[in-house]
């Protein structure tokens, strides 16, 4: 841990915008597993005291889940307090969300709620299983395009089995991060 360095971290559908206090870094990546993961990576080295991500329904806690497998200490926020500390500190739109959590992180100094071993340990195997399944997946995909029927029909349902697979497999990521001490 780096006593010091505040992220603060963005959360979007396509993107993930991360910037760190007080040295100005910015990073952004995709949304998508591989950019978690580099994210992740990125984050590690810089070793934060904090990460202070926005709670937003749902849509950060795949994120959530592998930073939680580094170790990175991490610590959710309501929109609301967001709200309030930006009007507080007059802050403009001449920043991005991801400085604002940063500078917010900074000042406010939110708790960060580490995550029982147990949880990280299944989170780690969830996600580990969901790399193989996307492995998987796209080597299923780069057979389509055979010509013999009966072979393309059994890829597509193999197809069809692993996303319905990853779709549960993210669900259980999701609940575990949710039942977690981070979450409360």
């Amino acid at each position: 841990m780096n006593a010091g360095v505040f992220v603060g971290l963005d959360i979007g559908r396509s993107s993930l915008q991360a910037a760190a206090r007080p040295a100005g870094q910015k990073w952004v990546a995709n949304s998508d597993d591989a950019g978690i993961c580099e994210l992740a990576n990125v984050l590690t080295s810089v070793q934060p005291e904090i990460i202070v991500i926005e709670a937003q329904g749902g849509i950060e806690l795949p994120v959530a889940g592998t930073l939680a497998t580094t170790g990175l200490p991490l610590a959710f926020v309501s929109r609301r307090n967001v709200r309030e500390f930006a009007r507080s500190v007059g802050a403009r739109g001449d920043r991005s969300h991801a400085e604002l959590l940063a500078h917010f992180a900074e000042l406010a100094r939110p708790e960060v709620r580490p995550i029982p071993d147990t949880v990280v340990e299944q989170l780690q195997a969830l996600k580990t299983r969901q790399r193989e399944l996307l492995n998987i997946l796209a080597l299923e995909r780069s057979r389509l395009n055979t010509r013999v029927t009966p072979v393309q029909r059994n890829i597509r349902s193999h197809i069809y089995f692993l996303e319905k697979n990853l779709g549960s497999l993210s669900e259980e990521i999701n609940q575990a991060v949710r039942s977690s001490s981070i979450w409360q």
